[in-house]
């Protein structure tokens, strides 16, 4: 990866410890972990970006209502340094994509300013009983394009 992101280009950041459960007998972090702290990195994005858009804090991670819901297309991890034991990671995340019915997000893991772990993922935005992909809704634009520091594509 030769665009490697800065800490500069997210506004999301979340703390995380690595424990001791989450590394294997080499004390690194076991690997399929990185995407489970993808995971806490977007649902805390989508925490952040309700409450920046003036939203009430409840509700959750879904902002898109009942009926919808998002599903992972794809996942790609480009591992750089390990994080160990009791270090302190943040979970940096941002949209770097908006499709006609799909999200593309990044999570750098950071400690401190070193790079870490680059996870991308994408998701589909779909209706909840058919399970068919539907378009993001425009407000879902406007308030990413409101948050981001670099603008996503699509926005």
């Amino acid at each position: 990866m030769t665009d490697a992101p800065t800490r500069a280009m997210f506004r999301s950041i979340a703390p995380k410890r690595v424990h001791y459960h989450e590394v294997d007998l080499q004390n690194i972090v076991f690997n399929a972990n990185y995407l489970m702290f993808a995971d806490v990195g977007i649902t805390e994005y989508f925490r952040m970006l309700r409450i920046a858009s003036g939203m009430d804090g409840g509700g959750g991670f879904n902002l898109f209502g009942p009926d919808h819901d998002m599903m992972v297309r794809h996942a790609a991890v480009d591992f750089r340094a390990s994080a160990v034991a009791d270090d302190m990671i943040d979970l940096a995340v941002r949209m770097v994509r908006i499709g006609n019915s799909s999200l593309t997000s990044q999570c750098a893991i950071f400690r401190g300013e070193e790079l870490l772990t680059v996870v991308t993922i994408s998701y589909v935005h779909l209706e909840f009983a058919t399970r068919t992909p539907v378009p993001v809704p425009q407000f879902f634009r406007d308030m990413v394009a409101a948050f981001e520091v670099v603008k996503p594509e699509g926005c």
